[in-house]
């Protein structure tokens, strides 16, 4: 169905109360849950140990450092976070620590944070569907479908991880780009963004060599129109990439030579390609013929890729090379956001089918909006369709895609239906309107959530898993903890940063894919035999055990090694030199503290 000119204009006006309402709607539904986190529920381990990095950088750890001490492994505790999501959640933390006590300010920083991050995100989605020619109406069912979308997930209350800071970061970046006065402004925060997200978590990478391609594409499109933003925009991205190395943590040194987090190849990509998009802008601009300029735009791509290559060749293979073969089938084949997305069918049909149905809807309805585009709009929707195209890609290689797949879905199918809205309003009839539902229907996260409600569910879980992962990870079953104090407490994976940031306790492994050594050898203790693990753990200087019978870790590797410790455990037969301290004498989905008898 063709839409004309004429309505696609009138959808750019219009009044902006359903994108208050909605945006309202988003962060009160949100806000809602904030008892929770007053109670001590942060939704992730990440958001546990996120907690703890501020609180050791409050209590004077050096900025440089993020390492955690009391996570015993033998990288020893060894991790990559950057320290930029420290600045506002320790900010928010130290002003509201005066008034309500530690306890509760840290409850409110993990509590306002992400609404600060949220509520960005939706000013930056709107701005960009603004600038892409979408009306209030498409505005705010992107804002809608958004929140109803998996990508939500990563500015729930508590959710103080790095993730939500990456996806505002991307649309600032994004709505730059689009800027129609092309200034120098939205170069320069541009090149902030991309920098900034690179920093703060290198599974960006796709998102900030995206945007980079896109300002280049709008050179190769616009020729001279777009030098001097592209000129301002090298020069700053090569300001930035050195700042942001500099004073991030680890800060220069040799813990730069790394591929899994801001490294010294991802700076000289940053810097080399900066100067050539530099150079380019400056003495690129009498360039003739979007063909020449196609064709300089690829060799300095293919130049700056080759740079990377150069400075760290080891960035291109397998980043879980190195990793055995019983973490494989013990740990990282349950990391579900780690799982391809084939995987994900064979796992949970229901959710696979939802997550991808939603990403083609996406895909389809970005398309429609470059082909409705008038020529001044078509580069930038362009733009949103080749940022659909790689999320995709990402979510078929790992599902954490999910987060940016469904974000540029609810943009592109929020703004065909909103297209689709004003050609019904404008030309009524049962036709438009039928056009206006099966879109609506088809191009919504709930839409895709009613259609496969008939489909099997996750089929991982047994009559022996008991799905406790909540019920052990309770904050009140931790606080019993306090009465001892140093212990190094052996724990499941899932169970150590729960340890870790609720008490002052030492653990032994948390799920973080730098500390493998300290995973290996907790999968070796809970799937070997049960004569061997007393032996193991006292041998790295464990002197308690903490378990909770029917954690879906541990019910896993009883159902993979049948005969081994955890086996043992899940049945109930706690052995003999496992002395209970915590006066408890049930078992079965209980947290429970034991003194490992020597």
């Amino acid at each position: 169905m063709a839409v004309s000119r004429a309505a696609i204009d009138q959808t750019a006006k219009g009044p902006s109360w359903p994108v208050w309402g909605i945006g309202l709607f988003l962060v009160l539904m949100l806000g809602s849950k904030a008892a929770d986190i007053f109670g001590g529920r942060l939704p992730d381990n990440d958001d546990l140990l996120r907690m703890q990095q501020v609180r050791d950088l409050i209590a004077g750890q050096n900025w440089f450092n993020v390492d955690q001490a009391r996570l015993l492994t033998p990288e020893g505790g060894n991790m990559h976070w950057s320290r930029l999501p420290d600045i506002a959640i320790g900010a928010l933390i130290m002003v509201f620590r005066p008034f309500v006590g530690q306890a509760n300010a840290e409850a409110f920083a993990a509590i306002v944070w992400p609404l600060i991050l949220l509520v960005s995100a939706l000013g930056a989605m709107t701005v960009s569907l603004r600038r892409l020619g979408v009306g209030p109406f498409g505005q705010a069912l992107g804002l809608l479908f958004f929140g109803v979308s998996g990508a939500i997930y990563n500015f729930w209350l508590g959710r103080i991880d790095h993730h939500g800071l990456v996806v505002v970061l991307v649309l600032i970046g994004f709505a730059s780009l689009l800027s129609p006065q092309r200034s120098q402004g939205s170069a320069i925060m541009a090149a902030g963004c991309v920098t900034a997200m690179i920093s703060v978590a290198i599974e960006s990478l796709p998102y900030g060599a995206a945007l980079i391609g896109i300002l280049g594409l709008l050179w190769i499109i616009r020729g001279h129109e777009e030098s001097a933003r592209l000129a301002v925009f090298g020069a700053a991205l090569c300001a930035f990439a050195a700042i942001f190395f500099v004073l991030d943590a680890p800060g220069i040194s040799a813990r730069r030579a790394v591929c899994d987090a801001y490294g010294q190849s991802h700076l000289a990509g940053l810097v080399g390609g900066g100067v050539m998009l530099g150079l380019i802008g400056v003495f690129g601009s009498g360039l003739s013929g979007w063909t020449t300029r196609l064709a300089v735009g690829a060799v300095a791509g293919a130049l700056t890729l080759g740079l990377v290559v150069l400075v760290q060749p080891d960035c291109l293979g397998d980043p879980y090379a190195e990793v055995s073969d019983q973490v494989k089938l013990a740990w990282l084949s349950a990391v579900g956001e780690a799982r391809s997305l084939q995987t994900l069918f064979g796992a949970d049909l229901q959710k696979a089918v939802w997550q991808t149905g939603f990403m083609l809807a996406g895909l389809i309805a970005s398309g429609v909006l470059v082909w409705q585009a008038e020529p001044g709009q078509r580069a930038g929707r362009a733009a949103l369709l080749l940022l659909m195209t790689l999320s995709l890609a990402a979510t078929v290689w790992q599902v954490r895609g999910v987060t940016f797949s469904h974000l540029f879905a609810a943009m592109a199918c929020g703004g065909v239906v909103g297209l689709l809205a004003q050609h019904w309003w404008d030309k009524r009839g049962a036709g438009p309107a039928l056009a206006l539902c099966l879109a609506a229907f088809l191009g919504s996260p709930i839409g895709w959530k009613q259609m496969t409600a008939p489909l099997p569910t996750t089929t991982s879980a047994t009559a022996g898993d008991k799905a406790y992962k909540v019920l052990c990870t309770e904050p009140a079953a931790y606080q019993g903890l306090d009465q001892f104090e140093g212990l190094n407490v052996f724990t499941p994976i899932d169970l150590g940063m729960p340890v870790l940031s609720r008490s002052e306790h030492n653990v032994f492994a948390g799920p973080y894919h730098r500390n493998v050594q300290g995973i290996d050898r907790v999968t070796d203790v809970f799937m070997g035999p049960p004569d061997t693990a007393r032996a193991k753990m006292l041998a790295i200087g464990a002197d308690h055990v903490l378990y909770c019978q029917g954690l879906n870790e541990t019910a896993r590797y009883a159902r993979l090694r049948p005969d081994g410790f955890a086996a043992q455990m899940e049945s109930g037969a706690v052995p003999n030199w496992l002395a209970p301290i915590d006066g408890l004498a049930e078992t079965d989905g209980v947290v429970r503290l034991y003194e490992i008898k020597p």
